[in-house]
């Protein structure tokens, strides 16, 4: 009998094969962009502000859509794309092993049409044009335009490319896109199923890694929370993780008033999609009542939330 688990699987091993083709296209980028700034024209270590130098910021955006767009790079994001289709077929696997009468609805379909006309652009030259070749551009520009150093410039352009800490910029782009792109799609189809269903409990799965955010170590303890418990969590009221081996509250973040990483506008309604934000790998599973410890189920019985919420359904 298909599990969850299973659906959690392919989409981690779709997301690490497609990635792992990234580093390399990341390299032959900034390769190709160092090769085009020795046309600058500079005098004493500075770029000179002339037309000419300016134009060549075009021809290094060209470049660099030529440099990253291959053919078989279209061809990873069209195997990448083609996930979705799996990811489809273990939803539906699943559903037809909890509800023997459950039936696909048209709007599932769409959900998957648009999402994967979405990842693409994302992924293609319209995505990567906005957020990797404009970035780039920017700080060509403004160096040409100030005079700037031309070693300083070239260093800047190192550190954004390929980064010596964390990420480099195609690598962080492209990892996020897809990660987002198939772990939102199966959790809208989760979302939109278990709501036809009338499921109200759930659990946060999946594994907890280094990186793993406050809020979805705290869930991830947690694991299984009420419908009605969403606003709350989305507060982290009485919400704690382990930090430095201290029980510790979950952050907020001032500018959303959500917990740390989420995406803003995150809310009751698109929580289970959106789930613990950017990146996140975690998943809200539908649970049978019964499945939940009774301690659990006690608890939630008890708040006013559950109380005001009941008599209506």
């Amino acid at each position: 009998m298909p599990d969850f688990s299973d659906i959690l699987k392919s989409i981690d091993e779709a997301i690490e094969k497609f990635n792992s083709k990234i580093p390399a296209a990341q390299k032959r980028m900034y390769e190709g962009i160092t090769d085009e700034l020795k046309r600058l024209d500079t005098s004493n270590g500075k770029i000179k502000t002339t037309v000419a130098n300016l134009k060549i910021i075009q021809s290094i955006k060209n470049k660099l859509t030529r440099l990253i767009i291959t053919p078989e790079y279209l061809k990873d994001v069209k195997e990448f794309v083609s996930q979705f289709n799996v990811v489809t077929k273990l939803q539906n696997e699943y559903w037809q092993s909890v509800e023997k009468s459950f039936t696909p609805r048209v709007l599932l379909k769409e959900i998957r049409k648009q999402t994967i006309s979405d990842t693409i652009k994302g992924l293609t030259a319209s995505g990567i044009g906005a957020s990797i070749s404009d970035q780039i551009a920017t700080i060509l520009r403004t160096n040409i335009t100030t005079g700037g150093s031309y070693a300083q410039m070239t260093e800047q352009l190192r550190e954004k490319i390929l980064n010596t800490t964390t990420d480099g910029a195609l690598v962080k782009y492209v990892k996020q896109i897809s990660t987002d792109s198939i772990n939102q799609y199966s959790a809208q189809y989760t979302q939109t199923v278990s709501s036809d269903l009338g499921y109200e409990w759930f659990a946060y799965a999946g594994s907890d890694i280094v990186t793993t955010r406050p809020f979805c170590d705290a869930m991830t303890d947690l694991r299984y929370f009420h419908i009605t418990e969403i606003p709350r969590l989305l507060k982290a009221d009485d919400l704690y993780y382990m930090k430095d081996g201290k029980k510790t509250k979950v952050p907020i973040y001032d500018k959303t008033e959500l917990p740390h990483g989420m995406i803003p506008g995150t809310n009751a309604a698109n929580f289970q999609i959106n789930r613990g934000g950017y990146n996140c790998k975690h998943q809200i599973r539908p649970v049978s009542e019964r499945l939940v410890p009774i301690e659990r189920r006690e608890e939630v019985y008890a708040t006013p939330e559950y109380k005001r919420w009941k008599p209506s359904n």
